[in-house]
């Protein structure tokens, strides 16, 4: 019996943080967008990162993420859901909600490894620059990375409390596709029967099927898994906006999931334009801007704007015109120096034919195109193929069904044909700057759907697809048994003998060194792993930088040294 019990303490561990972010999510709505939905069990849940997000980032402009703070602010979060009666529901139904998520994310975590090398050259050494110190001004110039941090770091290193230590680190993540697939897979059951939501339904099924596919693999992530959730949650809102036009609780929701999707990558700054958009043609501007849910958007944008520039001087790092020149943390050669090279690495860089060309040369119009082609261009077809593969089997299921209106109408839908041309113009912004498969994945899968709905979809007979329900149903099944299926064996041909994944450096010896100005004061810590800092001490970079730190308001500064 002794054997199990590890076991059993992390599926606790994973369970009380399933019931915790659904009630963080539920105290969101309730507060901000005024609405109690006790019951949305899967969308509560997503929507507690946006709210955990929040408070963890503005508790750092002035605190330590250290276990006294998190763990208070988590006691307070709860007994906050208490008082909002979110426990006054159905509890079995409230418990198997909770056993469903944690289940999934429970075999995504155990005997994985993290996501590497981001996880140990910048992901972990932030998160634990986050529980040992408040903001430190001037932070990229230890590790350029740190300038375009995830908004995850700080949902992570929240979970550093009194219940789960160091290891709550690894746990938010895994639970993000696990909360979705199951809200999708609710929201598809509860919608498909109508026919006046059956459209969307089917494309609800379309977007889980294709997520439970591509997000399958923890240690394949990073912080990538989770902008895609939310984009792929973006776009549910926007088609259910669709059919309700007016519903401005719709809207806001939609505005949330946009602006944590680029909180998680600044790349999906473009995803803004969706609720921007909306927002321009409304007549209900006032009402609009006088909500609490504006309130709640600008204060986070801004915040995270202004914890950008506190960090690197850059509103949007590495983007050389929205930084401030006049700060004395900026240093304009590295951020130059990042911008190409960051665009020249997604570009395959290091492939290329002719070594002389540099990173600003490379990225140059059609100098990378050929080495790209030759290369990841056919990581990206080997990974949509399946994907294109299951489309086409959905056109030739619903024709051969007689499921298609033998008379179609020629009847212009403006929505998908806007919603299409923003997709479009999403996979190209992508191909141009970081034509990267994880870059890219929502923005391709949504594109894809709406080809084919230009195909054969939007030419479905919805009172006939009703008999196909059945056939959809068999499919999310046999989607779920090969996502188990696929970490079972790999749980089960690991040579990881830590259930959880591996946060430390484990080389034999000391891995860092530490780091001190001309002055003889100490700086900073120094990786000699080639794998990076880990979790170890902090502040630590992988890189052999000169800086100097000082003390500005009670505020850590670091600053290139002179």
């Amino acid at each position: 019996m002794q054997l199990f019990t590890p076991y059993a303490v992390v599926f606790l561990q994973i369970f009380i943080a399933s019931l915790f972010f659904s009630l963080s999510g539920f105290v969101l709505k309730y507060l901000i967008l005024k609405k109690k939905d006790t019951y949305e069990f899967y969308e509560n849940g997503l929507f507690g990162f946006i709210f955990i997000g929040f408070i963890s980032l503005g508790a750092n402009f002035f605190l330590p993420l250290n276990i006294l703070t998190n763990s208070v602010i988590f006691i307070i979060i709860i007994f906050l859901s208490y008082k909002l009666d979110f426990f006054n529901q159905n509890l079995f139904i409230l418990i198997k909600n909770t056993f469903f998520v944690t289940s999934i994310a429970y075999l995504f975590l155990i005997y994985s490894n993290v996501n590497r090398p981001d996880a140990f050259t910048y992901h972990l050494p932030y998160s634990q620059i986050l529980n040992d110190h408040k903001i430190i001004i001037g932070l990229s110039n230890l590790h350029f990375r740190f300038g375009h941090i995830s908004i995850f770091q700080y949902i992570s290193s929240f979970f550093v409390n009194s219940i789960y230590l160091k290891k709550g680190l690894l746990i938010p993540i895994s639970l993000v596709p696990s909360f979705f697939y199951f809200y999708c897979v609710n929201k598809f059951f509860k919608e498909f029967d109508d026919i006046k939501t059956r459209l969307n339904s089917y494309l609800i099924f379309l977007i889980v099927i294709i997520s439970i596919y591509s997000l399958s693999r923890y240690s394949g992530w990073g912080n990538d898994g989770q902008v895609h959730i939310f984009y792929f949650l973006t776009a549910i809102y926007l088609l259910d906006l669709n059919n309700k036009k007016d519903d401005l609780n719709l809207f806001y929701k939609l505005s949330l999931t946009s602006l944590f999707a680029f909180l998680i990558k600044p790349f999906h700054i473009i995803t803004l334009l969706i609720p921007f958009t909306y927002f321009i043609f409304h007549n209900q501007k006032i009402n609009i801007i006088k909500s609490k849910t504006s309130y709640f958007f600008l204060i986070f944008f801004f915040m995270w704007i202004f914890k950008n520039i506190l960090i690197s001087s850059c509103a949007v790092y590495p983007l050389l015109i929205t930084c401030n020149d006049k700060l004395s943390w900026f240093n304009k050669d590295d951020i130059i120096k990042q911008s190409f090279s960051g665009e020249a690495w997604s570009k395959d860089w290091i492939n290329r034919e002719n070594k002389s060309l540099d990173h600003e040369e490379y990225i140059k119009p059609f100098n990378w195109v050929k080495t790209w082609s030759n290369n990841h261009f056919k990581i990206v077809i080997e990974k949509t193929f399946p994907v294109l593969l299951f489309l086409i089997i959905n056109f030739l299921l619903i024709y051969f069904t007689k499921c298609l209106k033998k008379n179609s109408s020629r009847e212009k839908n403006y929505f998908f044909i806007i919603f299409f041309s923003f997709s479009f113009l999403a996979v190209l912004l992508w191909f141009m700057k970081f034509p990267l498969y994880r870059f890219g994945i929502s923005y391709i899968y949504i594109l894809m759907i709406l080809i084919f709905y230009f195909i054969f979809i939007k030419n479905m007979n919805l009172e006939k697809l009703v008999k196909l329900k059945s056939i959809f149903i068999i499919i999310i099944y046999i989607a779920f048994f090969g996502l188990i299926t696929k970490n079972v064996s790999r749980i089960y041909e690991t040579k990881n003998l830590s259930i959880y994944p591996n946060l430390l450096i484990d080389d034999g010896a000391s891995h860092l060194r530490e780091v001190f100005d001309k002055n003889g004061n100490f700086t900073h810590y120094k990786s000699v792993s080639d794998e990076g800092c880990g979790l170890s001490q902090s502040p630590c970079t992988n890189f052999d930088v000169k800086v100097t730190r000082n003390i500005i308001f009670g505020y850590k500064k670091f600053k290139v040294s002179e």
